[in-house]
């Protein structure tokens, strides 16, 4: 008997973000100009309604999910023993001090291994970087950028739960500034480089920013 050819799938391309142009009605790609390849008409109002809502003037109000989206360990895990064995460690202490000497070395072991487990699940420059952020989702000024790359993480949980980033980049003072930012949306792996986003960046350093809206 003769085997069959296994069956193969090619998978779709991923294809140029176009736009509809409002004077001609021809799908284009979207070019650095933002206009028309076939008539020349501007696409810019076409570009802003793509983007969706401008974020609100600063200092914006974030939910208590948005920022605890952006402020999260990278390996929770280690983050949760690290606590629980700091939680214990403090426990004890007053009670070695007061009634049991010996424990002082068991609550110091402790303590020792619950610094530790939290600081390997969350870094403190995963930290800072994390807090840089999320002030610029606060008091950062708006601006129109373009995603540049998606990539995604395949050990999410190594990565503080993300499953993609996203590359961007947006112009400030005719100079282009270029960001990356983590996401744990699934949904966003669907996301094409050229598409038209949002950025907020801190004015005093444009290096820090972030796209919007902020993860739900």
């Amino acid at each position: 008997m003769s085997r069959r050819p296994p069956l193969t799938m090619d998978l779709p391309e991923p294809r140029e973000p176009r736009l509809v142009c409002p004077a001609c009605a021809q799908a284009v790609p979207v070019g650095p100009d933002a206009r028309c390849q076939v008539c020349g008409g501007s696409l810019a109002e076409t570009l802003s309604a793509a983007r969706g809502p401008p974020p609100p003037l600063p200092p914006r109000r974030l939910t208590r999910a948005q920022r605890r989206a952006v402020l999260r360990p990278k390996l929770a895990t280690h983050h949760i023993l690290g606590t629980l064995f700091f939680a214990l460690g403090a426990l004890l202490l007053p009670v070695a001090f007061v009634f049991v000497r010996p424990l002082l070395l068991m609550a110091a072991i402790f303590l020792f291994v619950g610094f530790l487990f939290r600081r390997s699940g969350w870094p403190a420059a995963l930290r800072r970087e994390q807090r840089r952020r999320l002030q610029a989702l606060r008091w950062g000024l708006p601006a129109a950028g373009e995603l540049t790359g998606v990539e995604r993480h395949f050990l999410p949980s190594l990565e503080a739960g993300r499953v993609a980033r996203l590359d961007y980049v947006f112009t400030v003072h005719g100079q282009r500034v270029h960001g990356s930012m983590p996401s744990p949306h699934l949904s966003d792996l669907q996301r094409r480089p050229g598409a038209p986003v949002w950025v907020v960046y801190l004015a005093e350093a444009p290096d820090i920013s972030a796209l919007w809206p902020p993860e739900p």
